[in-house]
């Protein structure tokens, strides 16, 4: 699946051949193709951000060096739009205007002895003036002097239609990911936070009984299931350990309005002010409680209150081996079993407690605008990167998160209309 950046923000990853299915007989050898992940690309256009112009790049290959220049033209083929129509049962959709995307003279050359072009740009301009009621498609044909075009590659189609605010999310089933900031000062010892994720589950029978959303194991952790609780019932499970006396001290929220249903986006936030700690549910309080004394210890035969009003995101990142402390991750905790197996979306982390009206903002479960984003903010990962195993910190800190292998990402859209 191609990146998807600031402006674009969804991409369809079957590849489709429109021309017909690939035959047998077609070989790369000797044969020009286009190098792309889908030869149906959606251009997704976000009006709310006012977005005006957006580039797609264009790479044309062959498998064989050739002993000459291959020169590939790429022309509009408007006769295509009923092909498109009927093959994507789209019968409204229409041809986008040619003052929207040019490519008259648009050309790409394989010099003799290469095996692929340079990229070359495809401009879709001026598109806050389009009217996005309506699905726009550009057919473009691709046609080579001296070498047979792949039949597969002799057709591309952009379909420009307007942006949601969520159109890629992350799925950590049997992955986790975690960001390296052991000198980051500033989620050391929070005395107040939010916490906050859009989470799809697809199952919760992981065999803990236990899935992560994210946090600090046998510390401050947001998970799903436990063997006392329901499998797919939120917890929030905190810790306090004792050094000195050798044990730890734990409380939980929770409760059975924090039920979830697989296949089903929820927004969570979980707030914490000195150890009052509350659980909303796409927007709702469901679940709260006063954690600020999380227990007792006995000193010299006395019993001595334990407070519980900060928590410390900011232990160096390990495998947490050898008497290492427990670190920040998201979806992993304890072992490897307890992966989230399920989508996620928009997880950030706040140094303050968000009140419910900012909770229940508007768009607020599904994005963060450039005003929104503050000192405040200590980290913001939409997971809408689209490829690879790196996700973007959107914060003004940025501190990617790093997962053990490459993400599956699946294109949405949300909210749902």
């Amino acid at each position: 699946m191609k990146k998807i950046n600031n402006s674009i923000v969804g991409f369809v990853a079957a590849v489709i051949a429109l021309s017909g299915c690939m035959k047998q007989s077609d070989s790369f050898e000797n044969k020009l193709f286009v190098k792309a992940d889908s030869y149906r690309d959606e251009v997704r256009v976000a009006t709310d951000e006012g977005v005006k112009t957006l580039t797609r790049q264009v790479v044309i290959g062959v498998a064989q060096p050739l002993e000459k220049d291959v020169h590939a033209s790429m022309v509009k083929s408007s006769e295509l739009l009923d092909t498109y129509r009927e093959a994507f049962y789209d019968p409204q959709v229409e041809l986008l205007p040619d003052e929207n995307c040019d490519i008259t003279g648009l050309e790409l050359v394989i010099r003799a002895g290469d095996i692929s072009s340079n990229s070359e740009d495809i401009v879709f301009k001026d598109l806050d003036k389009l009217d996005y009621s309506k699905t726009y498609v550009l057919p473009i044909s691709v046609s080579a002097d001296g070498v047979e075009v792949l039949e597969s590659s002799k057709h591309l189609y952009y379909v420009v239609k307007k942006a949601s605010l969520v159109n890629c999310v992350g799925d950590l089933k049997s992955n986790r990911a975690w960001p390296v900031w052991d000198n980051f000062e500033e989620v050391k010892n929070l005395e107040a936070f939010t916490m906050e994720a859009l989470i799809n589950c697809h199952a919760f029978n992981n065999e803990s009984y236990i899935e992560t959303v994210m946090g600090v194991e046998d510390h401050f952790l947001v998970r799903i299931g436990d063997v006392t609780i329901p499998k797919n019932q939120i917890q929030i499970a905190c810790a306090y350990k004792d050094v000195e006396g050798g044990s730890t001290l734990r409380a939980d929220v929770t409760d059975a309005a924090l039920q979830l249903k697989t296949d089903r986006w929820y927004h969570i936030a979980v707030t914490f002010n000195k150890g009052y700690i509350q659980v909303y549910l796409d927007g709702r309080l469901r679940a709260e409680a006063d954690h600020s004394q999380i227990g007792v210890i006995t000193k010299d035969g006395v019993q001595v209150p334990v407070e519980f009003k900060s928590v410390n995101f900011g232990a160096a990142h390990s495998e947490e081996d050898d008497g290492k402390p427990r670190c920040f991750w998201v979806g992993y905790s304890y072992d490897a079993d307890r992966f989230l197996d399920g989508m996620i979306a928009e997880a950030r982390l706040w140094n303050r407690v968000l009140t419910a009206e900012e909770i229940n903002s508007p768009n607020h479960f599904y994005k963060l605008y450039a005003k929104d984003i503050d000192d405040s903010l200590l980290a913001y990962w939409k997971f809408s990167d689209g490829q690879g195993k790196i996700i973007k910190d959107w914060s003004k800190y940025g501190n990617d998160l790093t997962a053990d292998h490459d993400l599956v990402w699946h294109s949405v859209s949300l909210p749902v209309e």
